[in-house]
């Protein structure tokens, strides 16, 4: 079954996982989710350093300085001679890295140094460019971050290899009994259930998306196991568990009852509540006050949104479109039962050119969107506005989207002022 040229497709005409073709690509003004600074600076003291031309620095710029964290970031500009010379690019590297840790009020404990695109086209030597600036600057931990777009087409994204960077500077340690939940950017939220039944159980539980100084980060390591909940973040929680010697369990926000009764048996515990019977009660709850209007959801709002689908058709929520540009390969019986029991449900891609001007429903239509792609896709000021599940899991997590869900089909609210956000939960200041 070949891919699609076009932007929209029947989930039941669709290729698992990859539905569309590669093309001309743009970019829709829904920028909640995070980029690679949003992400750096969850390292808290740790500064930045991006190493690139001036057309590519704008954007790193910005957002730092959208975040009010201009202190904590600076860049190096390289120029033609840079590229022309044998060995130029990774003098003008490591001199410039020292220009600017010198030119601190103070040398930063951990610092990122973003190399680009550039860097492994002109085949630099990047391990020699970290081992002499490790020898002039002993007392940093220095992480390796990477700026190249132009390769998150094939192999792991620069936002997965940055995540297993930061996460190469946590220590191991002595094991305290404690589980720390890494690789997502959302804080654990309190209908969270994994934080409420491991503590119910006298269990720590450290997050490091909620970690505010450096020693708390480097805490994370004290764990005896650790959990993923974000797919982005599992090839950096494998490497750190393989590492350390800590158990891990992978345990993305999922709507499956068995699969939320198995993760949670893994760490050890049960829920102390019937979840089933008070999800079933708000879905049905939700689904009254709904009717049969439209729903349409995206990638960005939960990180298995066919599993989300699946939950929404089988409690007979008219959902039509699925806003998407490849599907996690784990979600492959999810996408199968889809094409079984809901076969014309849209699968509708994010960055496909035509996505420029989209085809939004005429009239005044009410219709529920799950995410900010969908709810600009859409033209609907009625959306749940979360990123990366909003620090949801298990039953709780369910019944508080089902929630979000109501007070968003109630309250409608300013997409054009929301949706051009940048790093939702992020301290942002536009």
């Amino acid at each position: 079954m070949p891919t699609s040229s076009e932007d929209r497709i029947r989930i039941a005409d669709a290729e698992f996982p990859k539905p569309f073709n590669n093309g001309l690509e743009f970019n829709a003004p829904a920028h909640g989710t995070w980029n690679i600074v949003h992400i750096g600076f969850k390292i808290p003291r740790a500064h930045q350093i991006y190493i690139c031309a001036d057309n590519c620095m704008r954007g790193v710029v910005m957002t730092a300085a959208e975040m009010g964290e201009l202190s904590r970031f600076s860049s190096v500009v390289l120029e033609e001679d840079d590229m022309v010379f044998a060995g130029r690019l990774e003098e003008s590297t490591i001199e410039g890295v020292t220009d600017v840790l010198n030119s601190l009020p103070e040398v930063p404990p951990v610092v990122i140094v973003f190399p680009v695109c550039a860097h492994k086209f002109m085949g630099c030597d990047i391990n020699f460019i970290y081992s002499k600036l490790s020898e002039r600057f002993p007392d940093v931990k220095f992480v390796r971050g990477f700026m190249d777009p132009v390769m998150q087409k094939r192999g792991t994204t620069p936002d997965q290899r940055l995540r297993k960077a930061m996460f190469d500077i946590i220590p191991g340690g002595d094991k305290d009994g404690s589980v720390s939940v890494i690789g997502c950017d959302m804080p654990l939220s309190k209908d969270n259930d994994i934080r409420k039944l491991l503590e119910a159980q006298g269990v720590t539980v450290r997050d490091e998306a909620a970690c505010k100084t450096l020693e708390e980060y480097y805490d994370l390591g004290k764990c005896s196991s650790v959990i993923c909940s974000y797919p982005a973040g599992l090839l950096g929680t494998t490497a750190f568990c393989s590492r350390t010697g800590r158990p891990m369990v992978y345990m993305p926000f999922t709507f499956d009852y068995d699969a939320i009764d198995e993760a949670l048996s893994q760490i050890g515990v049960v829920p102390v509540f019937n979840g089933r019977v008070s999800c079933e009660r708000r879905a049905a709850g939700l689904k009254t006050l709904l009717g049969d209007s439209e729903i349409a959801i995206d990638y960005t709002a939960v990180p298995r949104p066919l599993s989300f689908a699946r939950f929404l058709i089988s409690h007979g929520f008219n959902l039509k479109r699925i806003y998407l540009d490849a599907m996690d390969p784990d979600e492959i019986t999810d996408f199968e039962w889809l094409v079984s029991n809901a076969p014309d449900v849209m699968l509708c891609a994010t960055m496909h050119v035509r996505g420029r001007r989209p085809v939004r429903p005429e009239g005044d239509q009410k219709i529920l969107a799950v995410g900010q792609k969908a709810a600009w896709f859409e033209g609907t000021g009625y959306f749940v506005n979360i990123i990366e599940g909003g620090g949801l899991y298990g039953y709780a997590g369910i019944k508080a989207l089902l929630g979000l869900m109501e007070d968003a089909f109630i309250v409608p609210k300013d997409t054009r002022d929301l949706i051009p956000r940048k790093g939702l939960g992020c301290c942002c200041v536009i």
